[in-house]
């Protein structure tokens, strides 16, 4: 290669990186970003006099406050009536019982009309405020259809229509602002999903495991960049354990978490097989990466390490808890039957999911009844209510065809109530893949 096609190589690996970092300036100011800082001395309760992300986020995302929204609604159904109310705040249990998180000693306070409590008044105020709409008296319908405990909305449509968006939306912004919930996006390695999110998440890393991570622009014009996951993610940890990893965790952290290649300590959390690919006689042994999840949910049931409201978005369920899993050299019949049992002793100790799937008929029928909010894209058939676990689905099948993208129909029983919002990836101008690689992994497969 000539010196000048040399120059404008590294010319555009260097404009990649700089578009890059302007597209994903990180947020430091945060209560969250200060304790994950090597720069903070200071301890997680001595930072209590700072902002935390859910406060910042729905702002740089344009959205109204939800309490400004919740507040609009209810004035709407004082001035038309009830019946003119949108869906939303009719009939509550559709949609806003999955997306405000209480327990039950707030629920409590709430109905006495107690919001000088310290348990509400001490709330960060996005979510004080949505808890003092609650205890209005024109609201006592929505404060009625509140549930303790986690919750769980299944989000399923062919690609390109939503999901994804939905999950950044609603799962990365609205919950922390309402609950100053922490999220957990596990990751897949070749696609990062959570990129609208970037300034704020900080990455865990599976300690001592070697990755390589690339930038890969759409532009032929551009080559591909290695890249530090710093120059997309606002920062990084290092855990060696579900349980560690639950250590780890703050309130209002948003986290996307890569998977263990290693498998430490799922075995033990799952009773089941985890097989490194180092280990492996051949490769139908090797354990899929994604079954780093299964443990990650048995940590959250029984281990109480962390019981602040959490939400994890699970993607690609038809892969992780198939319909009619095989009893095959990873026990995948077993994790697959285990994983309810797990998540409903999670669910109880406010763990919620965001999952998302082509296809609700081809995942597991256990799993299927475990849930209990399903989101219908556009262009997407809403189940038939014959099938199992599904219970009674009050739309027609072809109900979403009348929906446009950033809009979805929340279901629920008898009642459903449709709901939209902004294109989260207009926040940044980079086109192209960033890709995470385990190179002693993928060399260890290659000597299988």
């Amino acid at each position: 290669m000539s010196k000048s096609a040399q120059r404008r190589r590294q010319k555009g690996k260097d404009d990649v990186i700089e578009q890059l970092r302007e597209d994903f300036e990180p947020w430091t100011k945060s209560r969250q970003a200060l304790h994950h800082s090597d720069d903070c001395d200071k301890s997680w309760n001595r930072l209590d006099d700072r902002h935390n992300d859910g406060e910042r986020l729905y702002k740089d995302f344009g959205l109204t406050p939800m309490h400004k929204v919740l507040a609009a609604e209810s004035r709407r159904a004082r001035r038309y009536g009830q019946k003119e109310a949108h869906p939303v705040y009719k009939f509550p249990s559709a949609y806003l019982d999955a997306l405000i998180h209480v327990d039950d000693s707030e629920i409590w306070a709430l109905e006495e009309g107690r919001v000088d409590d310290p348990i509400i008044a001490d709330q960060p105020r996005p979510r004080r405020k949505v808890l003092e709409w609650l205890a209005r008296p024109e609201n006592e319908h929505v404060l009625d259809a509140m549930g303790d405990g986690g919750t769980d909305m299944w989000a399923h449509s062919e690609p390109g229509e939503g999901k994804t968006s939905f999950a950044n939306m609603i799962g990365g912004v609205r919950l922390p602002e309402i609950n100053n919930e922490t999220l957990l996006w596990f990751l897949t390695l070749d696609e990062l999903e959570c990129l609208p999110l970037a300034p704020y998440t900080t990455v865990a890393v599976p300690k001592g495991v070697e990755l390589a991570v690339e930038a890969k622009p759409r532009a032929p014009s551009l080559p591909n960049v290695e890249i530090e996951l710093t120059d997309v993610f606002r920062d990084t940890l290092t855990y060696s354990s579900p349980r560690d990893l639950m250590r780890q965790l703050v309130p209002g952290g948003l986290y996307g978490v890569l998977p263990d290649p290693r498998f430490r300590g799922c075995e033990k959390l799952c009773q089941a097989t985890f097989t490194p690919a180092r280990e492996a006689g051949e490769p139908a042994e090797v354990t899929p990466l994604r079954d780093n999840i299964f443990a990650m949910v048995e940590s959250r049931a029984k281990d109480d390490e962390f019981l602040h409201p959490t939400t994890a978005v699970l993607d690609e369920m038809g892969d992780l808890l198939p319909l009619n899993p095989e009893a095959d050299e990873n026990d995948q019949a077993r994790k697959v039957k285990d994983h309810p049992k797990a998540y409903g002793k999670a669910r109880k100790k406010n763990f919620s999911t965001i999952r998302l799937s082509h296809s609700i008929a081809r995942v597991d029928e256990g799993t299927r009844e475990k849930n209990r909010w399903f989101v219908t894209m556009p262009n997407t058939p809403a189940p038939s209510s014959s099938l199992s676990g599904i219970g009674n689905v009050p739309i027609k099948s072809d109900y979403a065809n009348r929906l446009s993208k950033g809009e979805a129909v929340v279901w629920r029983n008898q009642h459903f109530a449709e709901i939209s919002w902004p294109n989260p990836y207009r926040r940044y101008e980079f086109r192209g893949e960033i890709n995470i690689r385990y190179p002693n992994r993928e060399e260890a497969l290659d000597d299988l």
